[in-house]
């Protein structure tokens, strides 16, 4: 039952030079996959352009024993999430990474022997793959951390609770179980389930306190359901007597829509020292939220990451109010904490639009290479995602898309194009977009009938899985603050189909430089050798915090036949063997190093954004700093030194509204940063 991956070093070695070569098209089509069709033009334009104000540079991966991959487990359970994955990984200081997945080697729809299969890589290599789950009962959607200097501590839902193991000593000897949590806050008007599909990490100096989420999802009737977001809290997670339960921070927001609005798996957590940051993404009718909690999830800050300009209210309403306007929004999500303490998140997007001929309520989800894109936001910014005017299209064919801004296309990469209609192009910033569907010289062209598997019954898969093209997005994050994430997407260079009909996925990343401040939005695959050619790559997985610069640790299930056996809407007719890899990733040196005597950013963020009569520099350091504002026309309005401390900084601006380019330059340093003025 085991794959084997035979891969010499010299490929490994080559893997950079061989990378497939892609060309950006300026102009595409801007097809979606069903419902109704954009208006689209006729032909589609070869001209190359640069999309990024940087060359992205190609990746030598490096794994341990002179391999770059390592399967960990199979499992005939293909579903590993409802949405996007995890929590599932973690590493130890001394190097060491644990990894889980749901697990079962039954090739039917019992999966009696359901449970979390888990391998351990001590430093040299890993253990031996699976073939027993590691609970006594069975389980699913496990999740994992460390645990005290050197443990391990693993939640899954299963026999009527959520379950509780530990080990002293990852890796090694018998799993403790600690018993089941606590089912139900107070007041809770249900008891006929129990809370499903955790997440779990720890906090502290010793990693001795345990924060974790999960949902309760109640079926009232056929068409009615109670959902609600509960988490639990340990300062001595061994004793099963010292977890309390309560509704959590989503609960305690002005506007309670907690209620009946995240659901499984639309939520994911972080953690670094005694800060935790727990992120809900993934409902079409809220926001996208961040809470971050610096006393070990005692205490909790509510951040809006994206706001959407319809949350709280009903798609059965009539559409006068502007729900009209096609929306961009995200929904897969991923988080890391940096030892700053500085917030990180990468959300997937995809466009909806509420149509005006059809009943109140009716909403077309668009699915299609031309709204594609991994969305990037940090909590040093000062407020959500936010399509503010764009100064460079000023005088320009494209000046009527940017003039204002508009909440519905806060996250949209892909614009139409005014002299154009029906085609649309990029306006790429690197510093807010990761990565997206590569667009590559040669391969398949793009079509969305082929993006979509479908089902027996010719409903089709990866609706709730993806939403847009790419998703699935792992962040991780180095000591230095260096980032790097991997996401899922169709791979147009392989020249080929899945049974003649389909798309092959892929795992690709891109990587944040903290010394540069954008992403190289790197186009190559984990996927290139012939063992993988003719496989598909989905729920991505990372470490979120590695123990060493530079060095990046990701998981990724595996599959000959793309689509599910065990989704809600089933595309495979029988079961097939997935394969958990881990792959170790080391981007190019000459993206990492960065010259002893170079300038170093000091300047964690400067907001509010918009900002009225002051602005907050948050500086990494002490600092003599010199401070300069900047109109359109490229004019100083104000300019003054100020010596700045760790911390915030507030700066009384006085200046008329506008928007203006704020630049602090500190330590040899030059950070700009657009700022609208109220």
């Amino acid at each position: 039952m085991k794959k084997v991956l035979l891969l010499s070093l010299g490929l490994v070695l080559g893997f950079g030079a061989f990378a497939q070569k892609n060309v950006i098209k300026n102009d595409i089509k801007a097809d979606v996959a069903y419902g109704k069709k954009a208006s689209i033009g006729k032909d589609m334009p070869t001209e190359a352009v640069s999309l990024a104000p940087q060359t992205a540079k190609s990746v030598v991966i490096n794994r341990y024993d002179e391999f770059e991959d390592a399967i960990t487990m199979w499992s005939y359970y293909d579903l590993q999430s409802n949405q996007y994955v995890a929590n599932r990984m973690y590493q130890l200081p001394n190097g060491s990474v644990g990894v889980v997945a749901t697990f079962s080697h039954e090739d039917n729809t019992t999966a009696s022997d359901r449970g979390t299969g888990y391998n351990f890589f001590d430093g040299s290599d890993w253990g031996e793959e699976p073939e027993t789950r590691v609970e006594p009962f069975k389980t699913g959607w496990p999740s994992i951390a460390q645990y005290g200097a050197n443990g391990e501590i693993l939640l899954a839902h299963g026999n009527g609770h959520m379950q509780c193991f530990i080990r002293t000593t990852a890796g090694q000897g018998e799993w403790t179980y600690v018993g089941a949590l606590p089912d139900y806050p107070q007041g809770y008007a249900y008891t006929s389930e129990y809370p499903t599909w955790p997440r779990i990490v720890t906090c502290g100096s010793n990693h001795n306190i345990a924060v974790a989420v999960a949902v309760l999802h109640h079926s009232i009737s056929s068409d009615e359901t109670d959902l609600q977001t509960v988490m639990w809290r340990s300062e001595n997670p061994a004793d099963i007597d010292s977890w309390t339960i309560s509704y959590g921070p989503l609960h305690d927001l002005d506007t309670p829509w907690d209620h009946n609005q995240f659901s499984a798996d639309d939520y994911c957590m972080a953690s670094n020292g005694n800060t935790v940051a727990l992120l809900y993404s993934g409902c079409i009718t809220n926001s996208v939220w961040m809470f971050k909690s610096t006393d070990c999830g005692a205490t909790w800050e509510s951040t809006r990451v994206w706001e959407n300009p319809y949350e709280g209210r009903e798609f059965d309403e009539e559409p006068a109010w502007g729900m009209e306007d096609t929306l961009f929004m995200p929904m897969n999500g991923s988080i890391a904490i940096d030892n700053k303490g500085i917030v990180h998140v990468a959300l997937n997007t995809f466009e909806m639009e509420h149509t005006l001929e059809n009943e109140p309520g009716y909403y077309t989800y668009y699915r299609g290479r031309a709204i594609d894109g991994i969305l990037y936001w940090n909590d040093a910014q000062g407020g959500p995602v936010s399509d503010t005017d764009h100064p460079e299209y000023i005088g320009t064919p494209y000046e009527e898309h940017f003039a204002t801004a508009n909440p519905h296309h806060a996250a949209r990469l892909w614009w139409p194009i005014a002299d154009n209609p029906g085609y649309v192009h990029m306006v790429a910033d690197s510093t807010k977009w990761i990565g997206y569907l590569p667009l590559f010289e040669g391969g398949l062209e793009w079509t969305n009938d082929h993006f979509f598997h479908a089902s027996s019954s010719g409903s089709t898969e990866y609706v709730s899985k993806f939403y847009g093209v790419s998703g699935h997005p792992a962040l991780s994050c180095d000591p230095n603050g260096n980032l790097a994430c991997a996401f899922s997407t169709p791979d147009l260079s392989r020249e080929m189909l899945y049974n003649n009909q389909y798309y092959y996925r892929s795992i690709f990343a891109s990587y944040l430089n903290v010394d540069e401040g954008y992403w190289h939005q790197i186009e190559d695959s984990f996927m290139t050798t012939f063992e993988l050619s003719m496989s598909e790559g989905v729920f991505s997985n990372a470490v979120p915090n590695v123990v060493n610069e530079g060095e990046y640790w990701f998981s990724y299930q595996e599959d000959e036949a793309p689509g599910f056996f065990w989704g809600n809407t089933h595309s495979q007719s029988a079961a097939t063997e997935n394969f958990i890899h881990v792959i170790k990733v080391i981007p190019d040196p000459a993206f990492l190093s960065v010259p002893a005597a170079e300038a170093q950013n000091i300047i964690n963020g400067i907001y509010p954004n918009p900002a009225t009569d002051f602005v907050v520099v948050n500086s990494a350091m002490n600092a003599d700093a010199t401070i300069t504002f900047t109109n359109l026309a490229g004019q100083t309005v104000k300019s003054f030194n100020k010596s700045l401390t760790i911390g915030e900084n507030g700066i009384n601006i006085d200046l008329e509204s506008g928007v203006y380019f704020v630049t602090v330059s500190a330590n040899g340093y030059n950070k700009t940063t657009k700022v609208v003025v109220k």
